[in-house]
């Protein structure tokens, strides 16, 4: 992503940019990083028991492409020796599953509304056709379940926003005729290797049962054939201290699986199956499996179980493995692809001959390598035509002998579809006998055309955008501008104006971790990731632009921590170091029109004195003077001469702070939020920082990502790596807000729109959320709990409130969303029957009259 000073701005890179961003990417990526019904009602869905399992083996993950790097997740999710993050915060999210069931809104009672963007869709990991409702299923990078209502990928429907599945690419998804579901991966709700099956058309979900129990250490396919599924993984049995290859068969869809195969591995390490791979045929009458058991094939016998050995592939030392085929008229075709010393190798297998030979070979890194496990596969028409999904795709014609990258421009460049492919999958059309070739990439779906182009299958409506930071116009709520992973920087002023989810308009490509502004919304700042920034002034209009690398210096972060002050909004502060300095320094940039921006370092070098990089900044709204920071090892700082002089206090030695909000209401009273898996996730000083309590009752264990007030303060929003909270600070209690209708996702911004008083949320897998509060007045504070009951809910036509003496004879109103009186009435029995058929769809509140009582919300179908 090359920064480019004075009035040039970022664009989507070429493929010689492409290139260089992504070798100066890996520099800092394992390549086994991890990271991170439409006519049903949502709140409807069936939470799973927890899954009984040893959580061990988290580090062994399938090989993946660009993605957050997992030491920069580590980095963040910081916790206590001893502490598994992920368990504690798999933990947290099945205990909002289950309150979500049976969630009351109290006094923060409000709607939720999905803003979008419904065409900047991300990563897609997994997807399969049903021809027989024609219909399109896929999973994202998250574990977001999306159904077409069609075969042109039209108004897409998240099937699973209560309870995300699979993380990452090495997730899979097979579908069935009669709406039975099958996902397998790394489940975050169970912090395992695991798979879930439902059948209901993803309305709920259940884990899969007949396991062995012992710790999986990776699936690496699961294989549909017929109404079977084979499930192949290594598991590890502490015991006998051994490894083990394993293939698990289903007869039942998914629901229960039993033993097929078993093997041991003479050395295991917990990532062997990542050399490994397992093909089923598509010709239910082939008597054999394929499993490749790194450079050996094994031909499985499906009556019995047992394996022959066929031969070595290659005889060389493979780094990972994959292996397709194709079967016709009774004839098997098999392409292995091994990864060796980087170069990505061909071998071909015929079951007449039944010897290996080789092909050909891929040595350019950014294709040679699969983004996923899933990124390989063979024609559905013929066994020489081959795709393969690196960073771009690649297709062959000749069995591997020979690689033609796919859809660049006319001068080679750039893709003309989105680059970073998980995802390649072919099929053969029942209803035209014409195989369909389709992607699965950082940008969604795509279908390849009758002109050998692709063509986006996602929009509208797969909404599976993954949002670092946004920014909205304060004086036109509608005006949105986001920073998105791999999708770049979008906006849009439909925010309000058209109803539900709305278009985005794609501007510029990359990563862009950060976004804030100053002076609500009116300019902002851009930041793609620690490369460097633009200072806009509207959508498209860069005022002024910096990048480190033109100073000698360096900003060190996958997302830097960036503050936009209030009073100065054409000022951005940041922290690295310039001009080859050594230590962390916080840096102030001062935009300068149509030309780089002005970079002064500070002189206090927090590393050196504190023992850590900054990790959050802020500065008060009330006094310019008052400067605060937070360090990676814990420590709060905080200056009254203008970053001149410092303090310190700490936190907590087991919290990587991650935001920073002053009060705009009281000098020195500032939140912190951060990782709270050893310690409170927000902490709450009233005396400038040199004190701090605990501000998490009510808020599980999580990371907080970002906070907002209302107008007054009385209300603090948070978004956390587990979902939405708000908190009425004259209590200090956390209420997850999510309710039945937003999505369990991580939260990764939030902010507070007066004009429209609305929390607006961004999420890191299902773009941006609108949680609207309904009209509360402050005298109604401390309220009773309503002793009254409302069914059913949902409702179509008809509601039952149920009453209590203490509401005999008493008004009462039925208000949307927004606080405006719908209905009027008055409880005159213990049971009142109201008819709502003439209300429009939505979320609606019963409040008795008498500024006592706390509403009580029902949805109007």
């Amino acid at each position: 992503m090359n920064i480019q000073v004075a009035n040039r701005k970022w664009y989507y890179p070429g493929l010689l940019g492409l290139a260089v961003i992504v070798f100066l990417t890996y520099q800092f990526i394992s390549y086994r990083s991890l990271h991170r019904e439409a006519s049903q009602m949502k709140g409807a869905f069936q939470a799973p028991l927890a899954a009984m399992f040893d959580r061990t083996f988290i580090g062994e993950r399938e090989p993946e492409g660009k993605s957050i790097p997992e030491a920069w997740l580590k980095k963040i999710h910081k916790a206590a020796p001893g502490d598994d993050w992920r368990a504690i915060e798999s933990n947290s999210i099945r205990q909002l599953i289950m309150a979500k069931q049976s969630w009351n809104p109290g006094i923060l009672a409000g709607s939720w509304v999905e803003r979008g963007p419904s065409n900047i869709p991300g990563r897609i990991v997994d997807m399969e056709i049903d021809y027989s409702s024609d219909r399109i299923y896929a999973i994202s990078d998250h574990g977001i379940v999306f159904r077409s209502v069609d075969l042109e990928g039209n108004n897409w429907t998240a099937l699973n926003d209560q309870f995300p599945l699979g993380l990452g690419v090495a997730s899979q998804l097979k579908v069935f005729s009669d709406g039975n579901i099958v996902a397998s991966g790394w489940i975050k709700v169970d912090n395992y290797w695991g798979t879930y099956h439902s059948g209901d058309g993803g309305q709920s979900w259940q884990p899969s049962t007949g396991f062995s129990g012992r710790p999986i250490t990776g699936i690496k396919r699961m294989a549909k054939q017929a109404d079977s599924i084979y499930l192949f993984m290594q598991e590890y049995d502490p015991v006998n201290v051994s490894d083990y290859y394993m293939i698990y068969k289903s007869v039942d869809k998914g629901n229960s699986f039993t033993t097929f195969y078993q093997s041991s591995i003479p050395v295991g390490d917990g990532g062997r199956h990542t050399k490994s791979d397992l093909w089923v045929s598509n010709d239910a009458q082939d008597p054999n499996l394929y499993l490749m058991l790194e450079d050996s094939l094994f031909l499985v016998d499906k009556a019995s179980g047992s394996r022959t050995f066929n031969g070595l592939v290659s005889n060389l030392p493979l780094e990972q493995g994959l292996l397709t085929g194709l079967t016709k008229n009774g004839h098997t075709e098999l392409t292995a692809y091994i990864a060796v010393g980087g170069v990505g190798k061909f071998f071909s297998w015929n079951s007449t001959d039944q010897i290996w030979a080789y092909q050909g070979e891929m040595t350019d890194w950014w294709l040679a390598l699969p983004f996923g496990p899933n990124s390989f596969t063979c024609s559905g028409a013929s066994a020489d035509t081959l795709y393969f999904g690196g960073l771009l795709t690649s297709k062959s014609s000749d069995r591997g002998a020979t690689w033609t990258t796919m859809d660049l421009d006319p001068t080679g460049s750039y893709a003309l579809y989105h680059g970073d492919v998980p995802k390649t999958y072919s099929a053969i059309n029942p209803h035209t006998n014409k195989e369909e070739m389709y992607l699965g990439t950082d940008g969604g779906i795509y279908k390849l055309g009758e002109n050998e182009h692709f063509n986006s299958m996602s929009i509208p409506g797969l909404n599976c955008t993954q949002i670092y930071k946004m920014v909205s116009r304060q004086s036109s709520s509608g005006e949105m501008f986001i920073g998105t992973q791999d999708n770049g920087y979008s906006h849009t002023s439909l925010g309000i104006d058209q109803p539900g989810v709305v278009d985005f308009t794609f501007q510029w490509g990359g990563d862009v971790s950060n976004a804030a502004s100053g002076d609500g919304g009116n300019t902002f700042w851009l930041w793609w990731l620690g490369d460097g920034c633009n200072y806009m002034s509207g959508p498209d209009a860069v005022v002024s632009t910096w990048s480190p690398y033109d100073f000698n210096g360096g900003i060190p972060y996958w997302e830097a921590p960036i503050w936009v002050p209030a009073q100065y909004p054409d000022r951005c502060y940041t922290a690295g170091f310039l001009n080859n300095n050594s230590g962390n320094y916080l840096i102030r940039l001062q935009a300068n029109t149509g030309t780089a921006a002005t970079a002064t370092q500070f002189s206090y070098n927090f590393e050196a004195a504190v023992g850590g990089k900054i990790s959050a900044i802020a500065i008060s709204p009330l006094d310019f003077n008052y400067f605060y920071v937070t360090t990676e090892n814990g420590y709060f700082c905080y200056s009254t001469d203008g970053g001149n002089t410092w303090q310190s206090t700490l936190l907590s030695p087991s919290m990587y702070p991650r935001t920073i909000l002053p009060s705009k209401m009281n000098l020195g009273e500032v939140w912190v939020g951060g990782s709270g898996y050893s310690n409170s996730p927000v902490f709450h000083t009233t005396d400038n920082g040199q004190s701090f309590s605990n501000y998490d009752t009510g808020m599980p264990a999580c990371m907080a990502e970002a906070f907002a007030t209302n107008e007054d303060e009385s209300i603090l929003f948070a978004a956390t790596s587990i979902g939405p909270f708000a908190c009425e600070t004259s209590g200090s209690v956390w209420s997850v807000i999510a309710g039945t209708d937003a999505p369990i996702v991580q939260d990764m911004d939030v902010e507070y729109l007066t004009a429209t008083k609305t929390a607006r949320f961004a999420t890191f897998a299902r773009g941006v959320w609108d949680f609207q509060l309904m009209t509360t007045p402050t005298s109604q504070v401390n309220k009773q709990q309503t002793p009254l009951k409302v069914s059913p809910n949902p409702a179509r036509e008809f509601i039952t409130i149920e009453t209590g003496d203490a509401l005999n004879q008493r008004p009462f109103v039925i208000a949307n969303a927004g606080g405006k009186v719908m209905l009027n009435g008055k409880f005159d029995a213990d049971k009142k029957r109201v008819d709502i058929s003439a209300l429009p769809s939505g979320a609606y509140f019963v409040i008795p009259t008498g500024n006592k009582y706390k509403p009580v919300k029902f949805v109007k179908k």
